[in-house]
């Protein structure tokens, strides 16, 4: 999944410059280039969001294990109390099991934050550099496709929000679905 919404962050970051930095002969009025840019500015805003819901995946199950750590933490020292080393022994070795899982998801859950902040700093200027364009298109009587020219900013952006919540919606749905229809197919195996 990290892969997945990376891959579409940076492709739409990537476009996004492509359109900032084109040529003034480039195929394509300001305003296409303008519409693309929200585009893909909105693409990159659903990958953050994404990202956002792995970190609070990654949390969740960083405390599991801090749970788990727990739980066989405890049951290591009852089962010492009672004189039942054996128990003991697998108690403190799932233990530190679960000690190492929750050091990798720390880790993990450092470096997505990190990539977080990137992508947050990133998005950031793409949505400056946005503004300043659409400015310069109002200024020059550009409208960009699909709206009226009397459209602003805040509505295209609000816009581009709704269909990247929809797709999202869409992907979810789908997800479901799968997931429905394979949970149907192992009842139906057994």
């Amino acid at each position: 999944m990290f892969d997945e919404w990376k891959k579409a962050f940076r492709d739409a970051a990537n476009n996004f410059w492509r359109e900032v930095h084109a040529p003034i002969d480039a195929p394509g009025s300001p305003a296409a280039h303008l519409g693309a840019m929200r585009r893909e500015v909105a693409t990159a805003r659903a990958g953050l969001r994404r990202l956002d819901r792995e970190l609070d995946e990654e949390s969740s199950r960083l405390a599991a294990e801090h749970a788990e750590i727990d739980v066989c933490t405890r049951r290591e020292h009852q089962a010492r109390d009672i004189g039942d080393e054996e128990t003991a022994r697998i108690a403190a070795r799932f233990a530190e099991r679960h000690r190492e899982r929750a050091a990798i998801l720390a880790r993990k859950l450092e470096v997505l934050q990190a990539e977080r902040d990137l992508r947050r700093r990133e998005l950031e200027e793409m949505d400056a550099i946005l503004r300043e364009k659409a400015a310069e298109a109002r200024l020059t009587g550009a409208t960009i496709p699909g709206t009226p020219a009397s459209a602003s900013l805040e509505d295209d952006e609000e816009k581009a929000r709704a269909n990247a919540a929809f797709r999202e919606l869409e992907r979810e749905a789908r997800e479901r679905a799968a997931a429905e229809r394979l949970e149907e197919l192992k009842r139906r195996m057994k």
